[in-house]
């Protein structure tokens, strides 16, 4: 019962919209029949088009051009990144029973030599080779982050380093 009610309201809603439509054309004086299923579609794809080309233009531009380099961000993130650096290194220098060190690495790679898997052994090399790239990294970082921090103290007497309350950050 209910669903017949439904289909009965939804089927005179459909044909009073239809009726509407060509009464609307013949009103308006147009010899035009109401628009046609194909035509609409086409002009509401042409319409999403231009619309979605209009919002990825947006995502890819920035709302204005950057007014300063970024320094305040910068000295107040340096705990941060000094924090996440040492936490890395502390990793790479980690024993054999800590997930993603040099050495742990090394003994798998001896492990797949043993079990005769030459293609693991030099996948594993290549990783302890970037790892150990990665530990040289970190040091220029850390000596670059050292200037930047002694940088950020001499400017404002400290101030960049407390957010506007006046608590310090970090």
């Amino acid at each position: 019962m209910r669903r017949t009610k439904s289909t009965v309201v939804a089927l005179s809603t459909v044909a009073a919209l239809i009726a509407t439509g060509g009464a609307a054309a013949a009103v308006a004086g147009s010899d035009a029949a109401p628009v046609s299923a194909d035509t609409s579609q086409t002009q509401a794809q042409s319409a999403k088009d231009r619309k979605d080309r209009h919002h990825k233009a947006k995502k890819r531009l920035a709302k204005h051009a950057p007014k300063g380099d970024g320094s305040k961000v910068l000295c107040k993130r340096a705990p941060k990144i000094d924090k996440r650096i040492d936490r890395v290194q502390n990793r790479l220098d980690g024993g054999l029973r800590t997930r993603g060190s040099i050495d742990r690495l090394e003994k798998r790679i001896e492990n797949a030599k043993e079990a005769d898997h030459g293609v693991i052994a030099d996948f594993l090399g290549d990783r302890l080779d970037d790892r150990r790239e990665l530990k040289v990294r970190l040091k220029d970082r850390e000596e670059g982050l050292k200037k930047v921090r002694a940088w950020c103290a001499t400017q404002d007497d400290g101030k960049s380093e407390k957010n506007s309350s006046g608590e310090s950050a970090g």
